[in-house]
This record gives structure tokens, C-alpha cells and sequence, in this order.
């Protein structure tokens, strides 16, 4: 069980480094590939679109300054990803062997090249701290999870797995299911294992929560038992946030908006609580 092909997303913010760190650590322990995309919706290609469309063309000047921005955002990436494989002894560039590490270049509309770059990966790594501050990291996040159904994890600063307890929220749902599945390779590097369920939280008629097809899954796999714990309070993001903190979880794997994406945004859930929560555990989560 191993992650080969890891995406990390970068927006031109300070949260890209511990988005980059996870990655490149993750792609030593996994001897993967790793592909740093620097996400960002870009300007220049707006005033093409609205110069072509009105019959007219940019100013060289105003060409010049955009093009130029652009190249001072990629060599601050580019010398920052070197640091990074420098401290992590991974090889920087395009090119064969395992681990590396290397940006790619993105042309056209940035979703456009994201679900692009997405179609092969089995891993994406973003960090916390962009999903709060940057607006488009959102909403590469989502794209990532609702359109790609890509597993996303969602880091912290001074990421680690390896030796740290990992918590499953369970429900039985196909969300939860697929985030358990994606995160095997994670599971395998913990010291243990807690599955909790809030029952405030349950939808007994869409999934079945019992934990004996959850326990049997990962026993089948290999990766160890699992302890249970059952969460009589509520409401269900609030209590399972409580609980990772609680158990001292290193990382907590949930399937993302199991119930609808504008009803979590209308009225809180699970995921919006885990995304909210600034100094809890990393996330893998799946839709």
C-alpha cells in the first residue's frame, strides 16, 4: 500500500510550505512522484478573453508586467520546493527515478489544468492554513473533492503520521468508506487506530454504521485492529472535533459533505467543523 503520484497544491501563500513538507515527506516514505501545481486564477488570461472578445489587445507594457509577475511567483515556488527536497533528499526535476519532486506548468484556465493534472493522482495535499486565508484555495478544494473525487489531505504545520494515532469517523456512509480506502497508506504508518461514530449524527436509512464491516476491512488489509468509541453528544462536528482533540489524533479520515454541499454550508456538519478547526489534527478526507 503506497501513495505513487502525490499533487500538492500551492497558491503563492505561507501555507504552501507545510502543504510542500507533507508532500515531500510522504513522497520519500512512499518513493513517489510528487507535483507541485501552483493554483491561481490568472489574471492575463481574463484581459485576453475581454480584449478578444471587444476586438482589441493588451498594451506590451501591461503584457510585459503580467508575464513578469508571473516568472517572480514561479522561481520563489521553484526555490522553495529546491529547499524543501534539499532538507527531505528528494530529487528535484522532471526526469526518472524515485522519489522527485518537480512544479509543473500549468497553461490555460487553471481548473481546466487542475482536473488535468488530477486524472492520475492518488494523493492531494493542501494545506490548512490556505484554506483559510486564500478564496480560490477553497475553491480548488472542492473541485478536487466534488468533481475529481480525489482524497485530499488537508495538513498542518509539523505534519506527521508515522508513530501518531489516527481517528475514523465512521458512519457507514459511501463517503466515509472511500476516505477509509484512500487512506490505507496513512493507516499503515500510525501506531493505532480509534473508529468513532456520533450517533446524533447517523442516517440509518442511507448507510449501514455498524463497525464490523470497518474492522474487518482494515484487518483484511492488514493495517491492524482498531479500538471503537461511540459519541452520545452533539451536534456531530462539534463532538467528533472534541474527540480528535481528546485522543490526541495525529490525523482524522471523514468523508466530506455526506449530505449535501449547500446544506453543510447552510447549516454547519461535520466537515465545515474538522475545516473551521485551526489547531486540530491533519484531515484525509473523501467524497
Amino acid at each position: 500500500m503506497s501513495y505513487k503520484r502525490i499533487v500538492a497544491l500551492t497558491f503563492g501563500h505561507a501555507g504552501d510550505f507545510a502543504a510542500l513538507e507533507a508532500a515531500a515527506a510522504l513522497g520519500v516514505t512512499h518513493q513517489a512522484h510528487v507535483a507541485v501545481f501552483p493554483f491561481a486564477l490568472d489574471p492575463a488570461l481574463d484581459l485576453v478573453s475581454y480584449g478578444m472578445l471587444f476586438g482589441t489587445t493588451l498594451p506590451e507594457e501591461t503584457s510585459a508586467a503580467i508575464l513578469a509577475g508571473q516568472a517572480e511567483q514561479r522561481g520563489r515556488l521553484e526555490t522553495l520546493c529546491r529547499h524543501i527536497c534539499n532538507e527531505a533528499d528528494l530529487v528535484y526535476g522532471d526526469g526518472e527515478g524515485l522519489p522527485r519532486l518537480h512544479v509543473l506548468q500549468p497553461a490555460g484556465r487553471a481548473e481546466i489544468a487542475l482536473s488535468h493534472a488530477l486524472t492520475l493522482a492518488d494523493l492531494v495535499v493542501v494545506s490548512q492554513e490556505s484554506l483559510t486565508a486564500v478564496p480560490v484555495a477553497h475553491d480548488a478544494f472542492s473541485q478536487v473533492l466534488l468533481q475529481q473525487r480525489a482524497p485530499v489531505l488537508v495538513v498542518r504545520q509539523d505534519f506527521e503520521v508515522s508513530g501518531q494515532r489516527v481517528m475514523v469517523a465512521w458512519d457507514g456512509s459511501a463517503e466515509a468508506g472511500r476516505a477509509v480506502r484512500q487512506a490505507l497508506p496513512l493507516v499503515a504508518m500510525a501506531s493505532s487506530t480509534v473508529a468513532v461514530q456520533c450517533r446524533q449524527g447517523l442516517d440509518r436509512q442511507a448507510a449501514d454504521p455498524a463497525f464490523e464491516p470497518l474492522l474487518a476491512y482494515l484487518k483484511t488489509h492488514g493495517v491492524g485492529g482498531a479500538e471503537i468509541e461511540i459519541l452520545d453528544e452533539g451536534p456531530e462536528g462539534g463532538a467528533l472535533v472534541a474527540a480528535a482533540a481528546r485522543l490526541k489524533a495525529g490525523l482524522v479520515i471523514a468523508g466530506a459533505y455526506g449530505r449535501t454541499q449547500l446544506r453543510e454550508a447552510l447549516f454547519g456538519g461535520a466537515t465545515r467543523a474538522f475545516l473551521d478547526d485551526r489547531v486540530g489534527p491533519s484531515l484525509l478526507l473523501a467524497h
